[in-house]
């Protein structure tokens, strides 16, 4: 039994990982693809030979009226009459048109190998389902598609949601790990200038001791609101540039694209289609193109999510100084904190001789402080203090 219950806390404790999850997520996309086309595929067949056969019924309704208005034009109308008589024989087919478009799927098309619940389509209404975009590419028309849809969607998008959630965590621990290092190592190229004398050359930077250091934690590093908006455009402009190539788009329009997609809005007006055409490329080639556009949208949401936590604590902190500027919060001042964040005009805080640079702050609060005791006063038979004790 006790093997049993180590056995489960192993697996759920793979399964939970970061890999794990994504595991999951990549099985549960794929396999809700396959069961989308099993469920579709057979009505979205049916409808094919709908309107396979409405396509022919509109070509043979276009050459009536081409015989009819031939006909017509033999016999003595006048030029009032014909033209009524034209007039009613293109309305009867422009009603029997619009009439094949709303029940007969009619398309204008007439093609038995072109399948919307595709393998790379399905993949894609999947992810999109996931992700709360929701291109409206398309949509399930059966009952039971209609009914798996929500059933897969109720799972689906907390699962998504929880391995973003894991993603952006650990994108966001890694982008402030290596915006505070490369802070620490600016601080000590300038404590090194200063430190360094005119004849001793100054130790190699690169050299120290490198972790958590009392004046730069890095728990409590925050990336600044610029650098954040700076990485967001920087991948949007990444992502026009690779729709741009891959679809034809304008460069603002696949840029825009990019942000519809990135921030979950999904509008619909621009749907990826050459980057999951099985038929135009090589498989491996149109197999890459496609994992390359999943991994485009999922990293990058997990990346804008990220940016905008980021920017979150740094509002939060900017209203939290506020409020102390202006005597609203009482919390007591970090001594560390508040020598971190002294600054002079033209010197940087130097280690003292035979303390490093990693223990320097620490070592302050180590310190004893020297308390004044205050020596008794001699006062003389009256009462009155010496005047030599005042001097």
């Amino acid at each position: 039994m006790d093997k049993n219950q180590t056995c489960l806390k192993r697996f759920a404790r793979i399964m939970l990982s970061h890999i794990g999850l994504l595991v999951i997520v990549v099985i549960y996309a794929v396999a809700g693809a396959y069961w989308f086309i099993k469920l579709e595929s057979s009505y979205e067949a049916l409808q094919n030979r709908i309107k396979n056969l409405k396509y022919l019924d509109v070509q043979d309704a276009k050459k009536y009226i081409v015989y009819d208005m031939w006909l017509q034009n033999s016999q003595n109308h006048t030029g009032t009459e014909f033209i009524l008589l034209a007039g009613n024989n293109l309305k009867m087919f422009h009603d029997f048109v619009v009439d094949a478009v709303q029940n007969s799927y009619y398309d204008g098309r007439n093609d038995t190998d072109i399948y919307n619940w595709s393998f790379s389509k399905s993949l894609l209404f999947t992810v999109t389902t996931m992700a709360a975009i929701g291109y409206g590419h398309i949509a399930p028309k059966t009952f039971n598609g209609q009914l798996f849809c929500i059933i897969y969607a109720v799972v689906g998008v907390p699962l998504l949601l929880l391995f973003l959630a894991n993603i952006g965590e650990v994108l966001a621990d890694t982008f402030r790990y290596i915006y505070s290092r490369g802070c620490c190592v600016t601080c000590r190229f300038s404590r090194r200038k200063n430190e360094a004398s005119k004849d001793v050359k100054p130790k190699s930077v690169f050299k120290d001791m490198v972790g958590n250091e009392v004046y730069m934690p890095t728990s409590e590093v925050q990336v600044p609101i610029t650098v954040n908006v700076c990485v967001v455009a920087f991948y949007l402009m990444a992502g026009g540039l690779l729709f741009k190539l891959w679809e034809g788009w304008q460069f603002h329009s696949a840029a825009y694209f990019s942000f519809i997609t990135l921030s979950t809005i999904g509008f619909g007006d621009y749907v990826p289609g050459n980057s999951f055409n099985m038929g135009k490329d090589s498989a491996v080639v149109a197999g890459l193109k496609m994992l390359a556009t999943i991994v485009f949208s999922l990293f990058g949401m997990a990346l804008l999510s990220m940016c905008i936590n980021l920017i979150q604590e740094q509002i939060m902190s900017k209203f939290k100084w506020m409020a102390k500027e202006l005597g609203m919060n009482d919390e007591e001042e970090d001594q560390q904190a508040k020598h971190k964040y002294r600054k002079t005009e033209y010197e940087v805080t130097t280690t003292p001789p035979g303390k490093d640079g990693n223990n320097y702050l620490q070592n302050l609060e180590e310190k004893p402080r020297h308390k004044f005791r205050r020596r008794p006063l001699s006062t003389d038979s009256r009462g009155y203090v010496k005047l030599s004790e005042m001097n």
